[in-house]
């Protein structure tokens, strides 16, 4: 017998993650809805990642264990074993914002021509604190889409292609998601993820190429791309002259010259 293709697959890729990848896959396991599977995609883990997939493998449909170029190379591997009509990338870490969560994604009809459903998220700073959420609102027109909160049709990337491979590039999910038209998008007003502020996304050069890419496509004007530049920068100069300061004045204190 034929077996039944999955609404949705689940992709989530780690390396030497195992503190927080059970946080992930506990969140997938939890759902009540049932009509997906569940991807892992590891870059050769070594520090005991193994075992916590071992454990939840009855769980598991599809797990993958070696050496990768990158994030999105991983990704592009995962993608390439996914079955489902619908994607989701949920990085180790990561987490569906509650059991209920992919039943409320799919309850109501999603319009035909809609293929990029994304959502709301909470920030959570996972090393310090689980329970710390910050809330972050979607926003097609700024931008402000996280692909944890994103569920998209797979057949996209046979139209479009997969997520771009470079070393320095870590917003590849953006660009693919942004290059679409904005009639496949489809804004559900509600939470779909909690994601770790300690993933590489969340940093300033991530930021800044966010900026530069903005700026190519002409969704941003030359003179907001330099304010918001300058508007990291300066409290980071800031810093630096502050601890050059302090290092002059306890090597001067050391010398006895104050």
């Amino acid at each position: 017998m034929k077996k039944k293709i999955p609404k949705l697959s689940i992709i989530t890729i780690v390396l030497n993650n195992r503190h927080f990848l059970e946080y992930t896959i506990q969140s997938v396991i939890e759902q009540d809805f049932k009509d997906f599977e569940f991807i892992i995609i590891d870059g050769g883990s070594t520090d005991g990642t193994l075992e916590v997939v071992e454990k939840y493998k009855s769980n598991i449909d599809v797990f993958v264990s070696e050496k990768d170029s990158g994030i999105y190379n991983a990704i592009n591997k995962g993608i390439g074993y996914a079955k489902g009509e619908w994607l989701n990338i949920l990085n180790s870490g990561d987490r569906l914002y509650s059991s209920k969560t992919l039943s409320q994604v799919f309850k109501g009809k999603i319009p035909e021509s809609k293929s990029v459903l994304f959502g709301d998220w909470f920030l959570c700073p996972l090393l310090k604190n689980s329970k710390e959420l910050r809330p972050g609102y979607a926003n097609y027109e700024r931008g402000e889409l996280l692909h944890q909160s994103i569920l998209y049709k797979r057949s996209l990337h046979k139209q479009h292609g997969l997520y771009i491979e470079t070393k320095k590039l870590i917003i590849s999910d953006y660009i693919f998601f942004l290059s679409l038209p904005k009639e496949y998008f489809f804004y559900l007003k509600m939470p779909i993820s909690i994601n770790d502020t300690t993933g590489v996304s969340n940093s300033f050069w991530s930021y800044r190429q966010k900026l530069a890419f903005d700026y190519i496509l002409g969704r941003i004007g030359l003179l907001y791309f330099y304010y918001e530049t300058l508007r990291i920068l300066i409290p980071r100069v800031d810093l630096f002259l502050y601890s050059r300061m302090k290092r002059s004045i306890a090597v001067l204190s050391k010398k006895g010259s104050i």
